[in-house]
């Protein structure tokens, strides 16, 4: 019978182990935006890891196309993802219990982060995903389908799982070995063990809901400035300012484009940087709405930017919304 010591113990290592997982997914995650930002000459002037007050962070400077500030963005979540295939194939199938929790605790923490990744596509199909976030960031600089990124990530997730279960011999075997280690029955200070971690699971997904459901995903949240008013229906517009704004020195901006009452064949909004490739925000064609959003933020460098509006005759008004550093 295992002693109260023993449970301790064991409650501790694995509490131990989840702190190290965190504090290197953290650091993967902000290392592989840096690695990438490296890789295409661009400059680290700040590098947070702080995951304590979710602070951390990786402040870039430099100019990007949008294929390369697509890389940068997936950068986070693909290296912890390569250390982790990396660490579960080159770990032994069997080893002690601490050995296999720590398996355990490393491919839950790194394979359950790829959950944004399929949630978040559907939330930008809804025009409410959060605009600072790199799945976001992602899938407007990358160009590709939503559900395309959704479906990815959740063949990743399912595929991780697989493997982990092929590396203990059978998902019936992890499990038997992670909760008893004898195959005798479960003990229940390990059911309160393993609830408690379900528990803490739990309430930071319905935190997670309750935040992004509570406000109304039409409306800019706080912190924007109303940069313009545009209505739609005076005459045809080809690459026209309509906004613009100006940075002394880099730093984190954010876009916020509303439109109501819209009813167009053909709508785009751009967002012209100083130097290098122009960024769509907006784009539609034979498009219908009463009411919908666009968000964008990233840390851009310095300099002069400009939002552009193409645009068809139509009913509706286009708002232009900023938040500067």
């Amino acid at each position: 019978m295992t002693s109260t010591a023993d449970r301790l113990k064991f409650a501790g290592f694995t509490l131990l182990i989840a702190l190290a997982v965190a504090l290197a997914y953290t650091t993967l995650h902000e290392g592989g935006h840096a690695l990438a930002d490296l890789a295409f000459g661009g400059r680290i002037s700040e590098f947070n890891v702080n995951f304590f007050n979710l602070g951390a962070h990786v402040n870039i400077d430099g100019g990007f196309s949008r294929s390369q500030n697509a890389v940068i963005n997936v950068s986070g979540a693909g290296l912890p993802l390569l250390a982790w295939l990396v660490l579960i194939l080159a770990l032994p199938k069997k080893g002690s219990p601490l050995v296999q929790w720590m398996k355990f605790i490393t491919t839950a923490g790194t394979l359950c982060s790829l959950l944004a990744w399929v949630i978040i596509p559907f939330l930008y199909l809804k025009n409410s995903a959060p605009a600072g976030d790199d799945v976001t960031k992602f899938i407007a600089n990358s160009g590709l389908p939503p559900l395309v990124v959704a479906f990815g990530a959740l063949a990743l997730f399912a595929g991780g799982w697989l493997l982990f279960a092929l590396r203990f011999g059978g998902m019936r075997t992890a499990l038997r070995v992670l909760f008893t280690g004898d195959g005798k029955p479960v003990p229940a200070w390990r059911w309160a063990l393993a609830g408690v971690v379900v528990v803490a699971a739990l309430a930071g997904a319905g935190m997670l809901v309750t935040s992004t459901l509570g406000s109304d995903p039409t409306q800019p949240p706080k912190g924007y400035d109303l940069a313009a008013t545009v209505d739609l229906s005076g005459r045809d517009v080809q690459a026209e300012t309509i906004a613009w704004f100006n940075l002394a020195e880099a730093g984190d901006a954010a876009i916020f484009l509303r439109v109501t009452g819209i009813d167009t064949r053909y709508i785009d909004v751009t967002l012209v940087p100083p130097q290098g490739d122009p960024l769509l925000l907006l784009h539609g064609e034979d498009f219908s709405s009463e009411a919908s959003v666009c968000q964008y933020q990233d840390r851009l460098p310095a300099g002069e930017y400009i939002i552009a509006l193409t645009s068809q005759k139509s009913p509706g008004i286009l708002k232009v919304y900023f938040r500067l550093p």
